[in-house]
């Protein structure tokens, strides 16, 4: 099933994909989510392949039953997101998009993630110190301590990359 291309963007990732709905509805989380998970071609397609086989063996053991064709789909969405939750890159855009906002800066959202791509490596160390793959974690005092250090960092970091001369 791999395959050895390599990406660039994600449309062309997108007409890989062709018409598979599942693979297109991750494409479309990951680039909104998980950006540096959105060229990922195989990981697309086996997830997608594996949450539609997980759904179709759930629906053939179903007899028609409506709340187990329900819960088929939402085993489906389950197994397609797992461990996709918590988004990095989510957490950085919102910083970012605030930063500008409070200073009567309107960026479009392509350039905010294209600085919150940029910017993910040198935030990684504050992300490593907290339990993120909790999925608890969002709503402990530590994800408020979390988002208070990196917005200090990111205030830090754009400030000097305003600074520079383009």
């Amino acid at each position: 099933m791999g395959t050895d291309k390599k990406f660039t963007t994600v449309a062309e990732v997108a007409k890989e994909i062709g018409l598979n709905y599942l693979a297109l509805k991750l494409l479309d989380y990951l680039d909104q989510y998980h950006p540096d998970l959105a060229l990922e071609y195989d990981f697309i397609m086996e997830r997608a392949n594996y949450a539609a086989t997980v759904r179709d063996n759930m629906i053939k053991n179903s007899n028609g039953n409506s709340a187990l064709l329900q819960e088929a789909e939402s085993e489906c969405n389950r197994v397609l997101m797992v461990d996709l939750e918590f988004s990095e890159h989510d957490i950085i855009f919102n910083i970012i998009d605030n930063y500008y906002y409070e200073r009567n800066d309107t960026r479009t959202a392509g350039e905010i993630k294209r600085i919150a791509i940029e910017l993910r490596p040198q935030l990684k160390n504050i992300f490593a110190k907290y339990p993120t793959d909790n999925p608890e974690f969002t709503a402990a005092v530590e994800y408020d301590e979390m988002t208070e250090e990196l917005t200090k960092k990111i205030e830090r970091l754009l400030q000097k990359r305003d600074e520079l001369p383009f």
